[in-house]
């Protein structure tokens, strides 16, 4: 068992999400702006992302993807 201890953040989940999207944002706009297409720049970000993360959160995201995707690009 692990001695660490766990620090609680102060910000709610909602205020966690909204920081989130806003840096994910700002990052895509800073890619784009230097000369990367979108599909690129989200490419490049999930790269990222995906050295980053534990393995069950990507074949979560995936599971996602699978149900999601295809209602995302109908809009």
């Amino acid at each position: 068992m692990s001695m660490e201890k766990q620090e609680h953040s102060a910000l709610t989940i909602e205020q966690q999400s909204d920081l989130i999207v806003k840096v994910f944002q700002v990052s895509l706009d800073a890619l784009t702006e230097s000369g990367l297409d979108e599909v690129d720049a989200l490419n490049g970000m999930l790269s990222q992302i995906a050295v980053l993360v534990d393995p069950d959160a990507l074949s979560h995201a995936v599971d996602l993807n699978k149900q999601y995707r295809a209602i995302y690009l109908e809009k």
